[in-house]
């Protein structure tokens, strides 16, 4: 799953995170491309918008200071992935797969930005493997200045032997740096497309009637699961966020449709946070998530990967940045990128 790790770690899902990652990316990536591949037919259609461009001015200020809001943060969290034939059919359930995880995460804000994640257990798909499914357990971390990866265990679903193998490299790893599912941050306002642009970045864009994002994008007010929400529609690429304003502009939602030249329409990918939790002062954090995907292969299922996070802390005065930098038991063999030395933690 994390492409940086020694070559004998299994490929956790990663054909489907990578898709996730990418997917996440379409709507920064329009705006970013937009200005070569907008067609002067989309330019002279008028975006249907319930906020004027002061009142896009205005939110882009107030949605800054909520993205600003957490200085650290800590976060246990489960998730696991559910299959259904048929995504349309109401008398179908949902089933529940092997594939599951446990992870406690950190992460500080910086400057530098720092994160680790603690993988308790996490079941996976074994792709060529000995058994359908398998099962590991590993931290990673980045300090801001290195990464720092540790493999503790491995093997067949619930019979796992250990590995005692370590990495350093120069560079965080791409699973760290955002749209991350098991640090939240993937669900969440204050690190969604991080190495992009923020929603702050884009309503400040839109605020130019001028510019391409104002004719790519609409803003409308909607009820979105109950709440009312600010509707942000990208237009080419039929991608929809949802922000709730009186939680602190928390994200709430997020939906690709997939358009065909018959007039249907198919969901791509549904996210849902059906569940926040004020964890700081004015700091909302996804606790309840579900996020719906449609097959990725002919005859394969749609999927459901649900999110639960407890115990989560923000801001906390006495967080202690040590946690960012992984110490490496004794007996554990390290491939030390940044040196460029292998050696056995305890051996001269």
């Amino acid at each position: 799953m994390v492409n940086i790790i020694v070559s004998n770690y299994p490929q956790s899902n990663l054909i489907h995170k990578r898709q996730c990652l990418y997917r996440n990316l379409i709507f920064n990536l329009a705006i970013f491309s937009a200005l070569l591949i907008i067609s002067s037919a989309l330019r002279a259609e008028e975006p249907a918008s319930d906020l004027s461009a002061k009142q896009l001015k205005e939110l882009a200020s107030e949605i800054e200071d909520a993205e600003n809001s957490i200085s650290n943060i800590k976060i246990e969290s489960q998730s696991w992935l559910e299959t259904k034939t048929d995504f349309y059919d109401p008398l179908e359930s949902w089933q529940k797969t092997p594939i599951y995880h446990s992870q406690t995460a950190w992460a500080h804000d910086g400057p530098p930005r720092k994160v680790r994640v603690d993988m308790n257990k996490e079941v996976f798909e074994w792709k060529d493997g000995p058994t359908p499914f398998g099962e590991q357990s590993y931290s990673l971390s980045f300090d801001g200045q290195e990464t720092r990866y540790i493999h503790r265990a491995a093997g067949s679903l619930s019979q796992t032997h250990p590995v005692k193998k370590g990495q350093i490299l120069p560079e965080a790893p791409k699973r760290l740096e955002h749209g991350n599912f098991d640090t939240g941050a993937y669900y969440s306002l204050h690190y969604f497309d991080i190495e992009i642009y923020k929603f702050s970045e884009v309503f400040r864009l839109a605020s130019d009637p001028n510019s391409v994002v104002a004719s790519e994008l609409e803003f409308t007010l909607e009820e979105f699961e109950g709440s009312e929400c600010i509707k942000i529609r990208s237009r080419m690429y039929d991608v929809t966020y949802w922000l709730e304003p009186s939680r602190g502009f928390a994200l709430r939602g997020k939906q690709s449709t997939a358009r065909y030249e018959d007039g249907r329409e198919e969901i791509v990918k549904l996210v849902k946070v059906t569940k926040l939790e004020e964890v700081a002062h004015g700091v909302w954090w996804p606790v309840e998530v579900s996020t719906i995907s449609r097959p990725y292969a002919p005859g394969k299922p749609w999927r459901r990967f649900d999110y639960r996070a407890s115990n989560v802390v923000a801001n906390d005065p006495n967080f202690d940045e040590s946690v960012f930098t992984i110490t490496f038991p004794g007996g554990y063999m390290i491939d030390d990128k940044v040196q460029e030395k292998t050696y056995r933690v305890g051996e001269k």
